[in-house]
């Protein structure tokens, strides 16, 4: 077999040149604002940031971030970030499956780092998931090897690098660890490292989800293959905006990984046992979840009624064990392949295409995915307005996702859900048909005023909301209709970008839970997970 250092040195070589091949244009001074990706100049350090106000969606990535971009800028820091995330994805794939193939340790590296998956999670801007996805094989591999008798310190160190992606991430790493691992000690520390947002979650009041979100989110065919072809070549997001450019264009290439790795399947359960495979047929299976009958319906009652059941909705996110099963599988299946060559030359045309498959499959993803991501800068009004808000703030117009001229009209999250200090109310997820309502009871409360068009001041109060926050220049926003919603409020301040309006007898500070059981239960993480980390850096082991 190919020693490990071999294997690690490939797959950090050919994740390298991914991350380059992929992020190139993006590094450098500024942002990259697509979708849920959404760094800024100065996140503010408050109790939003452990989930304590408002629903806790980004907890404790938020929280992360802050405190890393008071050491470094948070453009470089996002830089840093992106960069990492596609390293260590190829990097553990090519380490992941002992291999006697240069080509396919290359070719686990490629399949995986370069996989329609972690395109279109990109963009939608789903950074702090891909945490989890670049952390994957490295968890498998530990996963594995605790299944044999060693410690479980690094697979639970896995886990807790994964938490800090927050709750899909953690989850996402945790059905391969306990699938792969020793099941119940591996559920016992996946429910520990996910105390900073689950606490948050149970000790808030939210309002019920959106049973159309299950609809809104489920997977969706993004290639001639159909739904069924197109979640099995790591595709098939729901939101025909991030299916990255050129995937049905490289259907051929993508089906040809496909049958490598299940010439390369039977080698795999030889060398790895039949766990992994379970894992990714789990995966697979949830990422139809919300598309076969029967089992759709039971979906739509659970958002409704179990807490945090929204996590299934988007059902795609969870085909990443599927992915990196597919790419253990073709190195094992470029081993057979090349193996079955005769002639040298011949043998390394073969291990050539074989390796570079992945990379046809979805050619114009490189350099930015094709443009389609940016660098952008904000103006210097969001960087000065948000410092004068006070209590909760409405941010109109209503609709939790922008588009502003300065970012290329891309749809972005509201940055004034970072940028502010305190909660912000907006909560209506916008899709090409109709919206998803979201979970937050103030953003419930309000809404029907809001979407009447008329003045807001009497709910406003009702609220207990005390300032709005007008965005102007982004794409829905009518002067008209705001200015009917704003009669009666007091201008704070105005400029080109933003105006800011006061509630006359508004909401005071609002009311605080008790912040001691998320406090305590962010420590108890914290502490676990840097155990954990210790304990696998002192007993480093091959694994």
């Amino acid at each position: 077999m190919l020693a490990l250092r071999i294997r690690s040195r490939l797959g950090l070589t050919v994740g390298a040149g991914l991350a380059v091949l992929l992020l190139g244009p993006l590094l450098g001074p500024g942002y990259v604002l697509v979708r849920d990706m959404v760094f800024v100049p100065r996140m503010p350090l408050g109790r939003q940031l452990l989930g304590l106000d408002g629903v806790p969606r980004a907890v404790p990535s938020d929280l992360l971030v802050a405190l890393a971009s008071r050491v470094v800028a948070a453009g470089w820091l996002q830089d840093l970030v992106l960069v990492a995330i596609v390293v260590c994805g190829a990097w553990g794939a090519g380490r992941l499956v002992p291999t006697a193939s240069r080509a396919g340790a290359l070719a686990a590296a490629t399949t995986y780092g370069w996989s329609a998956y972690l395109h279109e999670r990109l963009l939608l801007g789903q950074w702090a998931l891909l945490v989890g996805w670049a952390v994957l094989p490295w968890a498998a591999r530990a996963a594995l090897a605790w299944r044999r008798g060693h410690p479980g310190w690094p697979a639970i160190a896995c886990l807790a690098c994964a938490a800090t992606g927050g709750a899909s991430a953690v989850l996402l790493v945790g059905l391969v660890v306990v699938v792969c691992g020793r099941p119940l000690k591996a559920l016992a520390a996946t429910a520990l490292l996910s105390l900073p947002w689950a606490l948050p979650g149970l000790l808030q009041p939210v309002a019920s989800g959106d049973p159309a979100g299950v609809a809104a989110f489920a997977a969706h065919a993004d290639t001639p293959l159909g739904l069924l072809g197109s979640l099995l070549t790591g595709g098939g997001v729901w939101a025909p905006a991030a299916v990255p450019p050129g995937r049905s264009a490289g259907v051929v290439a993508a089906v040809l990984v496909l049958l490598v790795a299940a010439v390369g399947l039977p080698r795999l359960w030889t060398r790895l046992g039949h766990r992994l495979l379970v894992a990714g047929g789990m995966g697979l299976l949830l990422a139809l979840l919300g598309r076969l009958p029967g089992l759709s319906d039971a979906l739509r009652w659970a958002v409704v009624h179990v807490p945090a059941a929204g996590l299934l909705r988007d059902g795609q996110k969870w085909l990443a064990p599927f992915v990196l099963l597919t790419a253990a599988a073709v190195a094992c299946g470029a081993e057979v392949v090349v193996a079955r060559v005769p002639r040298e030359r011949v043998r390394r045309v073969a291990a050539a295409l074989v390796v570079l498959a992945p990379i046809a499959a979805l050619p114009g993803a490189a350099w930015g995915e094709h443009r389609r991501l940016t660098v952008s800068h904000y103006p210097r009004d969001w960087q000065r307005v948000p410092d004068q808000t006070r209590g909760m703030v409405l941010v109109l117009p209503w609709t939790l996702y922008r588009a502003f001229p300065w970012d290329g009209n891309r749809t972005v999250l509201d940055p004034a859900t970072k940028l502010l200090r305190r909660p912000v109310v907006n909560d209506d997820l916008p899709l090409v048909q109709g919206s998803v309502r979201g979970e937050d009871p103030v953003a419930a409360r309000v809404e029907a005023a809001v979407t009447s068009g008329e003045a807001l001041l009497p709910a406003l109060r009702a609220a207990g909301i005390a300032q709005v926050l007008v965005e102007r220049t982004t794409r829905g926003a009518d002067p008209g209709a705001l200015e009917r919603q704003t009669r009666g409020l007091t201008v704070v301040t105005e400029t080109d970008e933003l105006a800011l309006y006061a509630v006359p007898g508004g909401g005071p500070e609002p009311s605080s839970g008790p912040d001691w059981p998320v406090v305590l239960g962010d420590l108890v993480a914290g502490g676990y997970g840097l155990l954990a980390v210790v304990r696998a850096v002192r007993g480093r082991r091959p694994y």
